[in-house]
This record gives C-alpha cells, structure tokens and sequence, in this order.
C-alpha cells in the first residue's frame, strides 16, 4: 500500500471569500433544465429580421382572421414552421393546414386592399 499525502481530501477553503464558499459548497447541487435551441446557425438573429417579425405579428393580430388562420400564419409564416408541426398543433392533417395558411394569406391581402388601398401585388 502506498501512503496517503497528508493534506489528501482537504483543499482549504477556509481562507477563502464567503462567496467564494457559497460557489464551492453549490457545486453538486443540479443545474437547471437549459432551454432547447435548434442548431447553432438557426440561433443566431437578425435585429432587423427581429423587427420584421415583431411588425408581421401586429399586422396578423389587427387583421380580422380566425383563430387558426392567425396561429397558422404566425406558425408557418413568421415562425418559419412546418405544415406539419402545424397540423399537429390544429388537430389537422397537413394538406388542410395548408390550405388554413392560404386562406388567411388571402384575407391578410384582401384587408390591405381595403385598408391601404393598394394591392400586395403592387407593391412588389
């Protein structure tokens, strides 16, 4: 058998700041669940694409759409989601989760007609 050193086990923290302590007694405690993100190129963001889809949510929610046409356009649309996620969420298939965005798509430019007096079309 080898022999122990004789300060083996013990690290002396007693000269150490009480945060310090703090930190060092918290070491094993469990760390918080992290937030899911997706991959390292979909995290990083845009200020201006931020300010877009912050502009894009007040147009939907001004504009007098269904419920699921409003969760369709800002889950598809604004979200960047997919039909079946979207679908999943609707209780619907994909196909009809399709045609929800669609139809809302069509109310969104049918209301700027009204209110702008100009067609989306147009403006492009």
């Amino acid at each position: 058998m080898s022999r122990a050193l004789p300060y083996y086990g013990k690290l002396g923290i007693v000269n150490l700041s009480s945060e310090i302590k703090r930190i060092w007694h918290s070491r094993d405690d469990e760390l918080p669940e992290l937030p899911r993100k997706g991959w390292s190129w979909q995290q990083q963001t845009d200020p201006e694409l931020d300010e877009l889809r912050d502009l894009a949510r007040r147009i939907v929610e001004t504009t007098p759409l269904t419920e699921r046409e409003e969760i369709a356009i800002v889950t598809c649309i604004i979200e960047e989601g997919r039909l079946e996620d979207l679908g999943e969420e609707l209780d619907v298939t994909k196909e009809r989760a399709r045609q929800i965005v669609l139809k809302g798509l069509r109310r969104l430019r049918t209301h700027q007609k009204k209110v702008t007096g100009i067609s989306a079309y147009e403006i492009l």
